[in-house]
């Protein structure tokens, strides 16, 4: 076996979830190693998540791909085409979880572990102190090595439900860029990606504090309760939310009520690692309600979207695509 069809092996067996620890941590080796072995990755998980396509069979559909970009090894790949098929009537696409590896940064004065979560992805960690994370995609958290029930600190960039160990002596701290968060036991959401227009907290259960970066204003966040914060204009916002919408996504279903368009299409970009490019000015002022499984091919939900808003959609390059303005015809 050569290593183009060792690589694709161990992608074959992270994307079904058999991949062992020390697979994981190989095949995130081999990502960071070559540009060529990522492209492989994505090309894989392309297939994958088009197999499933109302439009095309899973096997014409992978078969299709092999011969055009692979013919010179299509009887090797052709072996893993038939493996894939046959256990994806099980495999929930779209976001696959996967099994972190910590990592030691040492170009910093304090030695810390790092979790980072792939775009079109999600997973959970468990810290020492008993808290569970889940991370959504594209999300990090970083804490120190030193992380104990006495010493509950997490810096946090992207999206992670929080469920904290109750301590009321050592309260549990989250970091982000626009605020920090404290509190002593108790659930809730934490929204910050650096791209985002807003970043924001809201809470299921218990009480948090929160503390504006660079200033001493403080908030108390109640239960089913959202804070908001305005990136550009610093102007934030305290209301009743929506909580079921703000945490679906933590069991792997999206929920949106009302949400702008732009905001969606930057959602579903990240959830399954593509990009929705549109140009029509029409589409800004466009809100969308709806609600998706995360068993559902980003086909199948472009498709969901044809039906219910004024848009279409075509592939333009390699996972990658143009949404078009279709507005209703007046009767």
């Amino acid at each position: 076996m050569n290593d183009r069809e060792y690589t694709e092996n161990l992608i074959a067996r992270f994307l079904n979830g058999n991949c062992t620890e020390a697979g994981l941590q190989e095949l995130k080796i081999c990502m960071e190693a070559s540009p060529e072995n990522k492209k492989e990755y994505l090309s894989i998980k392309d297939i994958w998540d088009a197999s499933k396509s109302p439009k095309e069979n899973t096997e014409e559909q992978l078969s299709i791909f092999y011969k055009n970009q692979y013919e010179k090894t299509r009887k090797s790949r052709m072996q893993w085409i038939r493996y894939s098929s046959a256990v994806a009537a099980i495999l929930l696409v779209g976001l696959v979880f996967s099994v972190l590896i910590p990592q030691k940064l040492a170009i910093q004065p304090e030695s810390f572990q790092v979790f980072s979560v792939p775009l079109g992805s999600r997973s959970k960690v468990l810290l020492a102190d008993g808290t569970e994370v889940s991370l959504n995609s594209g999300s990090e958290l970083k804490y120190s090595s030193n992380f104990s029930s006495g010493n509950r600190v997490v810096h946090l960039t992207g999206e992670g439900f929080f469920e904290v160990k109750s301590d009321k002596k050592n309260p549990f701290s989250v970091k982000t860029s626009d605020f920090d968060v404290k509190v002593t036991g108790t659930r809730f959401n934490v929204c910050a990606y650096p791209e985002n227009k807003n970043s924001s907290a809201a809470l299921v259960e218990g009480k948090i504090e929160l503390k504006m970066n660079g200033t001493n204003q403080t908030f108390n966040v109640d239960p089913n309760e959202k804070f908001e914060l305005d990136r550009k204009s610093r102007k934030y916002t305290l209301r009743n939310a929506d909580i079921e919408s703000e945490i679906a996504w933590k069991d792997g279903e999206f929920i949106f009520r009302n949400i702008p368009f732009p905001d969606l299409l930057q959602r579903l970009e990240r959830w399954y690692d593509v990009k929705l490019n549109y140009s029509d000015a029409d589409l800004q002022n466009f809100n969308y309600t709806g609600r998706f499984k995360n068993q559902e091919t980003i086909w199948q939900v472009l498709d969901a979207l044809k039906l219910t808003s004024p848009i279409d959609y075509q592939k333009s390059t390699f996972r990658e695509f143009t949404i078009i303005y279709k507005p209703l015809k007046q009767k």
